[in-house]
């Protein structure tokens, strides 16, 4: 697999997916000091964070030339 711009932007995304998903997960065990709502929910933010790094990493699959196998109907 080359360095390329494609290839790069696809690493940057991984790293802001995993990013995302950590500080969701951070957030979330934090015990919090009041009863007010967070100003930023955690669990949509987890789950854009799983949604970026898996089509990171199928994007990278496929850049490496993985192919899945044709399905039958």
């Amino acid at each position: 697999m080359k360095l390329t711009t494609e290839t790069i932007i696809t690493v940057l995304a991984l790293i802001g997916g995993l990013g995302t998903l950590a500080y969701a997960a951070i957030a979330e065990r934090r015990p919090r000091q009041s009863l007010n709502p967070r100003l930023i929910p955690t669990t949509p933010l987890m789950f854009i964070g799983v949604i970026v790094t898996l089509l990171a990493l199928l994007h990278i699959a496929t850049m490496a030339g993985i192919e899945l196998p044709n399905r039958r109907r």
